[in-house]
This record gives C-alpha cells, sequence and structure tokens, in this order.
C-alpha cells in the first residue's frame, strides 16, 4: 500500500491543497542536488497540487522563494518521524577492548 497523504497548507492566507504519495515525493528526492532544486520543487509541488489550486499555486510560485518555502512545508508534513539511535558496531567495540 502507498504512503498517500491529503496536506493543506495556509500560504499567504490563500488554502492549498496536496496530494503526495510515495511516487511523486521520491521522484522530487532522486533530482534535487546541490545545484539544481528549484525546479524539482516547483514540478513537485504543481505535480501534487490539487487541481483546484493550480492556478492559485502557479502565481505563487512567480514570487521568489516560494517554491522552497512551500516544497519545505509540504516534505516536513509528509515525511514520517523516526527514532533512531546509532550503536557501536562489533568492529569499533573490538577496538575499544584492545586500546585498554
Amino acid at each position: 500500500m502507498a504512503f498517500e497523504q491529503k496536506i493543506e497548507l495556509d500560504v499567504n492566507g490563500v488554502e492549498i491543497k496536496f496530494n503526495v504519495n510515495v511516487a511523486a515525493y521520491n521522484k522530487f528526492q532522486n533530482s534535487s542536488t546541490m545545484v539544481n532544486k528549484i525546479q524539482p520543487a516547483t514540478n513537485f509541488l504543481m505535480n501534487v497540487v490539487d487541481d483546484s489550486d493550480k492556478k492559485t499555486l502557479k502565481n505563487i510560485l512567480q514570487q521568489p522563494g516560494a517554491a522552497m518555502y512551500i516544497v519545505s512545508a509540504v516534505v516536513d508534513e509528509y515525511q514520517p518521524e523516526f527514532n533512531i539511535t546509532v550503536k557501536k558496531s562489533n568492529s569499533e567495540q573490538k577496538t575499544s577492548a584492545e586500546a585498554e
């Protein structure tokens, strides 16, 4: 089952709805690079925005920085939180024991 989520944002007083799924999220993450961020963010947002909000979003995205602010909010809401703790590996434990 694909992880799909409906997300609603209020952007400067305008409500915009997004329908995010794993395929769109993964495509966005895979296309973003250190020197190519804006276009992948814009493409992702336009692909997942509700059809009724496409024109509104397109107008908002004309403003400098809008794509990055909005994509950040959508991705933060979409991604689940993970509680991860890194523990010492066996090789590190042996090295520590040998040092004693």
